[in-house]
């Protein structure tokens, strides 16, 4: 058992760790389907194992052991993790859960406060134009996802610019992209240690929507060119209500190089590896689980013939 556990630790820190990387070399679609993979991974991954640790801990508890027909004493004798060990994977175990709590709290408040805006909007059309002088644009996910774009965002584009900003924002719409960033800030909430891919995460949805209007429209350089426009109009992620997906949220300058290039091409040999190293890491706690499933049996048994209660 040991060996499993400590391998899947290991395994959900290297991925956790090295997922932004490997997002970044990928292009923005498989990236961002690597940044969910992963954090579900390695989240889920880390739990299981952080929460079997903590059970070989309370194995050792004679009315907690009597409850799942263990004998504690026997137990002792076949735990292969250190009761320190367990105790420190409890505290881990209840910090994470009620960071987990926490940030399932968040992201639950603010698909209210979406839901309200969208009941907000008058009509039924996907594209709202707002009467604000502010300059801004940005995507409603969900069943009945809308676009929203100011008119003084629009008097500072051109014809073709305009259809550019929204198509970048139905490529938002089409691809559920909200739904991938939430799934990756809850990971991220139960694992600390993937927050630095909820950035990474932010940028790569916007140059996969960047990489689908190219295609669209056919110019990689008028996406770009409205790219910056908006951005120099002020359109900014500040105008957007959270829980919505902004025009120009981030890093204007790395969308606008990205699309001032040759649309990226696929890396099939980090995909291969990435996908194998995904792979190991969900499946170190199914064969920890066995073992400690195994451990369970063998202490049973040699509580039941020493008779020891």
């Amino acid at each position: 058992m040991a060996f499993w556990v400590y391998l899947g630790l290991f395994l959900g820190v290297v991925v956790a760790l090295s997922a932004p990387w490997i997002a970044r070399t990928l292009p923005p679609r498989t990236g961002v389907w690597v940044l969910s993979a992963a954090a579900v991974t390695s989240a889920a991954g880390m739990l299981g194992i952080v929460g079997m640790i903590a059970l070989t801990g309370a194995a050792r508890v004679p009315y907690l052991a009597s409850e799942g027909n263990v004998s504690a004493v026997a137990w002792r004798h076949v735990d292969p993790i250190a009761a320190w060990a367990a105790t420190l994977a409890a505290i881990v175990l209840t910090a994470g859960l009620a960071l987990f709590v926490r940030g399932v709290w968040r992201e639950v408040s603010a698909h209210v406060g979406v839901r309200r805006l969208v009941r907000a909007m008058s009509g039924n059309d996907r594209l709202v134009v707002v009467d604000d002088e502010n300059p801004h644009a940005y995507a409603v996910g969900g069943r009945h996802g809308r676009i929203v774009v100011s008119r003084g965002l629009l008097r500072e584009l051109s014809a073709d610019e305009r259809r550019a900003v929204l198509a970048h924002e139905t490529a938002h719409l089409r691809s559920n992209h909200h739904v991938h960033l939430r799934v990756i800030r809850v990971a991220a909430a139960l694992n600390p240690l993937l927050r630095p891919c909820i950035p990474v995460a932010a940028l790569a949805v916007e140059r996969w929507a960047d990489e689908d209007t190219a295609a669209a429209v056919g110019d990689r350089t008028l996406v770009a060119r409205a790219l910056v426009r908006a951005a120099l109009a002020g359109a900014s992620r500040k105008t957007a209500p959270r829980g919505t997906l902004a025009h120009t949220a981030n890093d204007v300058g790395q969308r606008v190089a990205a699309l001032m290039q040759a649309p990226p091409r696929p890396r099939w040999t980090i995909a291969v590896a990435t996908s194998v190293l995904l792979v190991a890491t969900a499946a170190a706690p199914v064969y920890a689980a066995d073992s400690f499933d195994n451990l369970l049996n063998s202490a049973a048994a040699r509580g039941g013939n020493s008779s020891v209660k």
